[in-house]
């Protein structure tokens, strides 16, 4: 067999058509590899993921006529283009979610770049081979603000193509800003990042409100049709404690258990972090701004009054802080009317921001001043425009 070649799918194939084949193989191999553990994703083992590019060369080696993209066919050396071709679908897909495919071409789909499309169609065997793992903030911590701009760019997280509808957002989700967010000169740059960074965390905690919300709906649904099972029953008394009420009431968990507008979490967190820039965010990952009577439960303001006892509560990570901003907003007594008006605009056909924020009145000092600051943020930077943002379909597997 040395020296005279072998026979693939019927075809003879040179021994140095075969000898280039796996040389190739190997160096996509070693590029998509590494290029995987560079953004953070974990893999659970790169055999499958050779042994699916495997197969596709040995198949691609069975057409002499057209032995590699972008290759000498007379060498059988790769171009450097060709090089870049190949790991590009690898670079593209990793921040994209997986779902299991309904396809008989789901193999092929898998290999495509996905770049006009947020969602990848994958083989069942491939579902939990690249996995978002956003929420270990391990893997999604940027040290530095030149760090969290390479790996926006390397993703090509774009606040244009958000906005437009045109790609959905990765799931990353940062456990604290980096070290010099303060110190970025532009403002212009320093609000892009900051609603790169701030707007996965909200639209995460909306996700996991969302998923109740339709539960919950559904239960009562079925409550008015017939009854409830005592796993159901459990499950409504649990979600009234966590929202406020000591015995279930639908119709007011209708009204509490609801998603917060991006553009209005967008334009309070920028206002009262200062675009991320205040000490409350950076020492104590408080987005919001949200007060404690906790002696010791948060940082003490500069210029609070003598005989004032509040302090600004401090978070362990930005998603906790995120997350009782919108818990303050469900449940405390102060925002009854804000719920009221959001039920109502959700009747009528959807929640808009702009004139939900004239609810908030009581959200600060400032009164209606801070409601005039908070409107004309959302229209200076066009803040409505995320509303629709989302992240996609959930990773299977992905909890609820």
């Amino acid at each position: 067999m040395m020296g005279r070649g072998w026979t693939i799918g019927g075809k003879a194939v040179g021994a140095s058509h075969l000898w280039a084949a796996i040389s190739r193989l190997f160096s996509l191999i070693g590029s998509g590899a590494s290029y995987v553990a560079s953004v953070r994703f974990e893999y659970k083992s790169l055999t499958v993921v050779g042994a699916s590019i495997a197969a596709l060369y040995i198949l691609a080696l069975g057409n002499p006529a057209e032995p590699f993209r972008g290759a000498d066919a007379a060498t059988s050396k790769p171009s450097g283009d060709a090089d870049i071709a190949a790991a590009e679908p690898l670079r593209g897909m990793v921040i994209a979610t997986v779902e299991p495919s309904r396809g008989a071409d789901a193999a092929t789909a898998f290999f495509e770049s996905p770049r006009r499309t947020p969602v990848v169609t994958a083989p069942e065997s491939l579902t939990a081979l690249i996995i978002e793992k956003s929420a270990l903030p391990e893997q999604t911590q940027p040290e530095s603000v030149a760090s969290l701009v390479d790996l926006y760019q390397d993703i090509d997280y774009r606040l244009d193509n958000i906005r437009l509808g045109e790609m959905a957002v990765p799931r990353i989700l940062l456990d604290k800003l980096p070290a010099d967010f303060a110190v970025v000169e532009s403002p212009t740059e320093r609000k892009q990042l900051f609603i790169k960074l701030a707007l996965p965390l909200i639209l995460y905690a909306n996700e996991r409100i969302a998923a109740e919300r339709e539960r919950l709906i559904a239960l009562s649904d079925k409550i008015a049709r017939t009854s409830a099972t005592a796993g159901e029953r459990a499950w409504l008394s649990g979600l009234a404690g966590r929202y406020g009420l000591e015995t279930p009431d639908i119709d007011i968990l209708r009204k509490r258990v609801d998603v917060i507008p991006p553009s209005l979490a967008l334009a309070q967190g920028a206002e009262e972090s200062g675009w991320g820039t205040s000490r409350f965010v950076r020492e104590g990952n408080a987005i919001f701004g949200q007060r404690t009577y906790d002696k010791g439960a948060g940082l003490v303001p500069e210029l609070r009054d003598p005989d004032a006892t509040h302090e600004v509560k401090t978070f362990n990570g930005l998603m906790d802080s995120v997350i009782s901003y919108m818990t303050n907003l469900n449940t405390h007594a102060a925002y009854d009317n804000f719920r009221r008006i959001r039920a109502d605009q959700r009747a009528s056909g959807g929640v808009d921001s702009y004139s939900l924020v004239g609810s908030l009145v009581r959200y600060s000092e400032r009164g209606e001043a801070y409601i005039e600051t908070i409107r004309s943020i959302i229209d200076i930077n066009d803040l409505r425009s995320y509303d629709g943002a989302s992240f996609g379909n959930l990773v299977a597997g992905d909890p609820i």
